[in-house]
């Protein structure tokens, strides 16, 4: 009974979330740019994620709400989950830390397997363009308090392991606008963008059906 009902919580927070799909979501930056268009037109999920996986997703936000709240406690928080948005983006940064200089951390969460290997790894491109991306637009939103320093934060769910990797702006910044032009100019035009996912995001894609069908009637 119990799981049903936190099944029954989390399906229906997720369809709140869905909601107001209006503009391109700065947690989807770097991933496939059919998706994320497909996305922002709320066209119907092929493959939604199941029961499991929205469980995995709800672990991650209750991490990072409890080292937010810690921050918080502390004193060192300059921002969290606010807001950033422009006529074809929003998205929330995870949170901006008093130091030196203010730091903008992206929190994420993996079990302790995972966590070994992306400690030790190189940063995923995907993440860097997210981190990039709430950097732009809040250096864009407060000229007088920028922020240079990004760091992007794995944190291990089964021993709370934490491993920080810096994400150097000046090293994904064309990158990243670079993305973002060629989506926003799909948009502009309304013409689907080809799948460029990698593999891995071929494989948890929620459009992958469709995209399947797309590609098999070229």
């Amino acid at each position: 009974m119990l799981a049903g009902i936190i099944d029954a919580y989390i399906a229906e927070k997720r369809d709140k979330e869905e909601r107001g799909n209006d503009k391109f979501r700065v947690s989807s930056a770097g991933m496939c740019r059919l998706a994320r268009y497909w996305k922002r037109q709320g066209k119907a999920e092929t493959d939604p994620p199941d029961v499991r996986t929205l469980r995995v997703f709800e672990v991650g936000k209750i991490h990072h709400e409890w080292v937010q709240g810690i921050l918080r406690e502390k004193g060192l928080l300059i921002a969290c989950e606010e807001t950033l948005e422009d006529k074809d983006r929003r998205g929330h940064l995870d949170a901006i830390v008093k130091a030196e200089k203010p730091i903008l951390y992206d929190l994420k969460s993996c079990h302790s397997g995972k966590f070994s290997y992306l400690e030790k790894g190189e940063v995923d491109a995907h993440r860097a363009h997210q981190i990039v991306t709430y950097a732009l637009m809040w250096n864009e939103a407060h000229p007088d308090q920028q922020v240079n320093d990004c760091r992007l934060v794995y944190i291990s769910k089964d021993d709370l392991r934490i491993a920080e990797r810096p994400v150097w702006i000046a090293e994904w910044e064309a990158k990243v606008e670079e993305d973002w032009s060629l989506l926003e100019r799909a948009w502009i035009d309304q013409c689907e963008p080809k799948p460029n996912g990698e593999p891995w995001m071929c494989r948890y894609c929620e459009y992958r059906t469709a995209c399947e069908v797309r590609m098999d009637r070229r």
